[in-house]
């Protein structure tokens, strides 16, 4: 095979993987996309630790604390415990993407979880009520070089304002939004009419005056 031939295999490879990803990152007329958003509810539980958030193709490296988080959505992300005081001494800011990945997987202090959490919830079409989904992790223990976090809950947001709450049965199995109930948005629906009414009685009002 010739160089010049190898070259251009090599091209047509990279333009496929490119539309590809271009592809996934298209939103299709009349769709919106949920994004999905986590946070470790007993962060806080585990003062020696400094937990951190890696993932492909990003975030290189983001400390978590008891906030909500979030990233891009075509990442798919992992969560490691670092000793504090093994934190402190390396400088994980100054690594590079290689390093990181090296020092995570193989320092002997360092703990990894193997929960793949996921930038994306999902498609939903424009009307859809769903705003987005929050998913509460939980630190269940710290052994060695074992982080054991599991989902909890999740709890879908809706444009009307209600939350709405289900339970994890699986961990592999992310619960279905529930429509919110009808009242609540029949009360989202009905108040604007309301007002609107009000405002044409008045202006009828004064017109007659």
């Amino acid at each position: 095979m010739t160089s010049k031939l190898l070259f251009y295999m090599i091209l047509l490879l990279t333009l496929c993987c490119s539309i590809n990803t271009v592809n996934a990152d298209v939103i299709n007329p009349g769709e919106k996309q949920i994004i999905n958003e986590y946070q470790i509810s007993n962060i806080n539980n585990y003062p020696n630790y400094i937990f951190i958030l890696h993932g492909t193709p990003n975030p290189t490296l983001q400390v978590l604390n008891s906030s909500k988080f979030s990233f891009y959505k075509l990442s798919t992300c992992s969560i490691y415990a670092v000793p504090k005081n093994e934190f402190n001494q390396v400088h994980l800011d100054q690594m590079n993407q290689t390093e990181v990945d090296i020092f995570l997987s193989k320092d002997p202090k360092v703990a990894s979880s193997n929960l793949k959490l996921e930038g994306l919830y999902g498609t939903v079409e424009e009307g859809n009520p769903l705003q987005s989904a929050l998913l509460v992790l939980q630190i269940n223990s710290i052994r060695g070089k074992q982080l054991d976090i599991q989902k909890t809950k999740i709890i879908f947001s809706y444009a009307s304002g209600q939350n709405v709450e289900k339970e994890f049965q699986y961990q592999n199995q992310t619960p279905d939004p529930s429509a919110p109930s009808s009242y609540n948005s029949l009360y989202y629906l009905i108040l604007p009419l309301l007002a609107l009414l009000t405002i044409i009685i008045i202006l009828l009002r004064r017109s007659r005056n």
